[in-house]
């Protein structure tokens, strides 16, 4: 689970820092960075798992367009951090446990744009990357109040050499004493962090494992009707093109002869909660044409196949098909979740929402964060005041430069009787000001 990000140099961040919890909810008016944050969470995502430019090449726009643009130009440079807590004991993809001691962890890693003799971007090379564990004294976080959490190594995983030309990978698995694996800097077009694919560095293979695990849901209907082959996958696609498919599997695995539908049956619970005509869901298996499809039956009425459920349905649907994955783990985005329901059940689903995020301190029940982004002032009467957070697009000038910028502050709720920063903190009546301006479109 994230626990903090930071951002300094990409898109409209500058010196960025945002505290995390199982439900986080940015909320603000277009174009004030709410998306440009999820940006950043999927290019880390990408990072841990591809080379700089296959990374750069999912993402909206040029790469030279990924660094913050200043009066003087593009940046040249940008730099993140994220903190994380993992389980205390995991397996890896080849079916290897492993075991953490160091349960949170800190992760940074550098960006260099590189340009030619004429000015022009040429390549991005990664400058700096390091993963050291937080120590229990230094970062305290009521979030780990009263728990046992395992700090018992303190020497960093990765880290630069002393003469900070190449990057060390420190081995800390079971009877892995020797000298560290060594990457030179000169030309690394790709993180340390990613070379990594088996549990012989535990602690790197579980942080990994969190950014990899990193889900961006952005339902497009028209996908999410399709039928699915037999063989798609079984984990959500962020466009829920293989809806079908996971329904089917999640009965499959989940059914008894108590329970017939699985968890299918808690999905159309949920959904009826938020739609209440709704009253089936069924899955289908077409053994001639080898397929897999659904159909949603509505109260005194037929079935109604995947073809002409509503778009709204369909989001909520695909939506509620993940939060009662018994296996669901790792970080969920998701936009606009007030999109497709009437607004005076957006509250319920704020609940859902909220009783399937969870940090979790036991080995065999993994934590689920979600991070939503939206402008409804519905959602955030519905929210609490420790899952708000509030987005904003504002200038800032440097006086010795006597220049204008503009970047993306975040601030969150202020508890009654604590220190009150006017650049970290803001009521709810602001928010609720904030969301009601006016702002062009992103």
């Amino acid at each position: 689970m994230l626990t903090r990000i930071e951002i300094d140099g990409f898109k409209t961040f500058e010196n960025f820092s945002l505290d995390l919890r199982p439900l986080t909810a940015i909320v603000g008016p277009n174009a004030s960075g709410k998306s440009n944050l999820f940006d950043a969470l999927r290019f880390l995502s990408r990072l841990a798992q591809d080379d700089v430019r296959t990374a750069m090449q999912d993402m909206r726009g040029e790469p030279e367009e990924l660094f913050r643009m200043t009066p003087a130009g593009n940046s040249d440079s940008m730099t993140f951090a994220v903190e994380v807590f993992i389980s205390k004991r995991g397996v890896d993809a080849v079916g290897k446990k492993y075991e953490i001691k160091a349960q949170r962890l800190r992760y940074e890693v550098k960006l260099q744009l590189v340009k030619n003799s004429e000015g022009t971007p040429k390549s991005v090379f990664i400058r700096h990357e390091r993963c050291i564990p937080i120590d229990s004294g230094k970062k305290h976080d009521k979030l780990f109040d009263g728990q046992k959490i395992s700090y018992k190594t303190k020497l960093p995983f990765i880290d630069l050499n002393e003469t900070k030309d190449a990057i060390k990978l420190r081995q800390d698995g079971p009877n892995k004493h020797g000298n560290p694996v060594t990457i030179p800097l000169s030309h690394t077009s790709r993180t340390a962090l990613s070379t990594i694919t088996t549990s012989e560095f535990p602690h790197l293979y579980a942080l990994r494992s969190v950014l990899m695990n990193l889900r961006f849901l952005e339902i497009v209907p028209k996908a999410a009707r399709a039928v699915n082959d037999r063989f798609e996958n079984t984990v959500m696609k962020p466009d829920a093109s293989n809806l079908a498919s996971v329904l089917v599997h999640l009965k499959e695995t989940t059914k008894s002869p108590d329970r017939p539908n699985g968890v299918l049956s808690e999905i159309v619970a949920d959904l009826a909660f938020l739609i209440p005509s709704v009253s089936t869901l069924e899955v289908h298996d077409d053994p001639k044409q080898r397929q897999f499809s659904f159909s949603l039956g509505f109260s005194g009425q037929q079935l109604f196949s995947s073809r002409v459920i509503s778009d709204g349905t369909l989001r909520l649907l695909a939506l509620l098909a993940i939060l009662n994955d018994p296996n669901r783990k790792g970080t969920l985005c998701f936009e606009e979740p007030e999109n497709g329901i009437h607004e005076g059940r957006v509250p319920m689903l704020v609940d859902l929402l909220r009783n399937a995020a969870q940090i979790s301190f036991e080995d065999d029940q993994p934590s689920f964060q979600i991070l939503l982004n939206s402008h409804s002032p519905i959602v955030m009467a519905a929210l609490k005041d420790d899952e708000l957070v509030s987005a904003e697009s504002v200038v800032t000038i440097d006086p010795k430069k006597h220049s204008r910028s503009t970047q993306t502050r975040m601030r969150v709720y202020s508890e009654p009787g604590n220190l009150f920063n006017p650049e970290k903190h803001l009521t709810r009546s602001e928010i609720k000001r904030l969301l009601q301006m006016p702002s062009d479109a992103a």
